[in-house]
């Protein structure tokens, strides 16, 4: 987002704002609608529309800070703004996506708290790599932190969705709208965003793709809520 062949293209930053809006637009949604309009007869989580709304209102202040920060503040230190807006998307959407993942499992309640704790260590090196201006601080410990951290909790909930399957599957007759295999596959194109994002420094044939999977996510979501139903065991 930072060079300037993406801001300079109308087509790209109105794709962009598209994406921003989109997902303020959803997230407001989630968080005062009462009754679902995909389905009606479904009865979705409080839990899990207002975590997947935090999630989306983070996905649309993440658009806000990568295009103020590149081109309204900080414009003259690619460095410092760099490691800034990563470590914001960093603290902020990997820990709560993983919070909307395990709020889809109604199987018995997980602890949430420890998802959160494990961003304490990439915000401290990106504080660090900004004082130092030091992009090993900043961005590499962080990162490699990040996808370590990513990979022990895609290796839990594979474990975690294949207990719930079987809860399920011991507990009800009728599993429509109460199996969230999708999630996993949600995770996946989920964690390639992120790659994306924190990796393509400006390739616009990926920031395109990144925009439009984001779009994915977003409908992908709202309809994973409203089509998930509460169960009354949880």
């Amino acid at each position: 987002m930072f060079e300037f062949q993406g801001l300079h293209d109308p087509l790209f930053l109105t794709l962009y704002a598209v994406a921003g809006c989109l997902a303020l637009v959803a997230a407001l949604y989630l968080l005062f609608r009462r009754h679902n309009a995909v389905t009606p007869d479904v009865r979705s989580s409080l839990v899990l529309r207002r975590w997947t709304a935090a999630f989306l209102l983070a996905a649309a202040l993440s658009h806000v800070w990568w295009l103020v920060l590149g081109t309204v503040w900080m414009t003259d230190d690619w460095l410092v703004r760099t490691i800034l807006v990563i470590m914001l998307d960093h603290s902020t959407l990997v820990p709560l996506v993983m919070l909307v993942l395990l709020s889809m499992l109604q199987d018995r309640r997980r602890p949430l708290w420890l998802w959160l704790l494990v961003q304490v260590p990439v915000v401290t090196f990106g504080i660090m790599g900004i004082v130092r201006s030091d992009w090993f601080y900043g961005y590499t410990l962080p990162h490699w932190w990040q996808l370590g951290t990513i990979a022990v909790f895609v290796i839990y909930y594979v474990f975690a969705l294949r207990r719930y399957g079987r809860w399920l599957r011991d507990n009800y007759a009728d599993l429509e709208n109460k199996e969230v295999w999708q999630s996993l596959t949600f995770a996946v194109v989920l964690f390639a965003v992120y790659s994306l994002y924190t990796s393509n420094m400006g390739e616009m044939a990926r920031e395109y793709l990144s925009q439009v999977l984001t779009l994915v996510i977003i409908a992908f979501l709202v309809w994973r809520v409203e089509t998930l139903q509460e169960l009354e065991e949880f």
